[in-house]
């Protein structure tokens, strides 16, 4: 495909992150980039979607560099994204690290980083390349000096980062990285739920969980489908170089049970608990533990050590995102609770 426009290569486009960079150059008239989504499946529904819309869909695989060099020729910009769960989650990744003889979070946090060091070698051999966007997250283990050792999803990506980093010093000069906070739409279902009130329907209130430090505590909150996109547009406007925590908002989770409660119009009580972080697994329990451990601790992003991070109001170009009580009060909470 050639349009004459620069081109923006999109790993992950089927997802939340890349999907979300994608919806935001598309929505742009003119879109100032020709997009090529990089799928393992072009033939998947939501590909095909892409490819209705005007984008160049082409295989990739994390695990074959050759597919992903193939991927990357005539980039400009490249946002690169992985993603943990889904290996962590599959039966035949499993198997893999029994018959290895390690757990399985270390061992797909290791896959994990060995897909990103594909991606990086793959992304230094290209010549046209004028940025490179990283969706990564802090090596925990190492910021925390081994206190915090089984945040398996920040340390492959944390880990990479610093291969990238020392390996491809020119590449480095050409990229900025961007930390995602956490996601709000996990508050709505899923594992993410948990950190939501619950409603007491016979008192007609909302019970929150109040025990400190990890209710009141504050953290990085954004829409991952409507702000990543503009996040990374303003990594791109900006000078390289950059490590940007994805947040539209600082707040804890008291504070986001006020906003949930304010919206429907109801009152809150908060209780000496703590929200229920068991999720059916011992290692996404223990993990989910520490990375909560380290983000009081250290920061989300590891900013309280790390003093390169920088939040979107210091990127030095506008940003522009949607307050959280906004995006609060656009869901459907007498549903999401009542199933939750």
């Amino acid at each position: 495909m050639s349009s004459g426009k620069p081109l923006l290569v999109v790993l992950g486009a089927t997802g939340n992150q890349g999907g979300s960079v994608v919806v935001h150059f598309l929505s742009q008239s003119p879109p100032p980039y020709a997009i090529r989504a990089v799928t393992r499946n072009p033939s998947s529904d939501k590909a095909r979607l892409l490819a209705s819309q005007g984008v160049e869909v082409v295989a990739g695989d994390f695990d074959d560099p050759r597919s992903l060099e193939a991927a990357f020729v005539g980039a400009t910009v490249i946002f690169s994204v992985t993603d943990f769960m889904q290996p962590m989650t599959s039966v035949s990744m499993r198997e893999k690290a029994a018959a290895s003889g390690a757990a399985p979070g270390f061992y797909i946090r290791d896959y994990e980083a060995q897909q990103n060091r594909n991606i990086i070698d793959a992304a230094a051999k290209v010549s046209t390349l004028e940025r490179f966007i990283y969706s990564g997250l802090p090596n925990a283990n190492k910021l925390s000096g081994g206190k915090y050792q089984h945040v398996y999803f920040y340390d492959g990506k944390g880990a990479a980062e610093e291969y990238g980093r020392t390996t491809y010093p020119m590449l480095w000069e050409k990229t900025s990285v961007l930390y995602a906070g956490f996601f709000l739409e996990n508050l709505t279902g899923g594992h993410g739920g948990v950190f939501c009130p619950r409603l007491d329907k016979a008192r007609d209130c909302l019970i929150g969980s109040g025990r400190e430090p990890l209710t009141t505590s504050i953290f990085p909150w954004y829409s991952v489908v409507q702000d990543t996109g503009t996040l990374v547009a303003a990594l791109i406007r900006a000078a390289p170089g950059k490590k940007l925590v994805g947040a539209n908002e600082w707040l804890s989770l008291q504070d986001l049970s006020n906003l949930v409660a304010q919206s429907l119009g109801k009152r809150i009580e908060f209780v000496d608990s703590v929200p229920n972080l068991d999720l059916g697994d011992a290692e996404l329990q223990r993990a989910r533990e520490e990375m909560m451990g380290f983000c009081i601790e250290f920061g989300l992003d590891g900013g309280k050590v790390d003093k390169s991070v920088v939040k979107p109001d210091d990127l030095g170009v506008p940003v522009q995102l949607e307050p959280v009580k906004e995006w609060i009060d656009k869901q459907d909470w007498e549903k999401i609770l009542l199933t939750a």
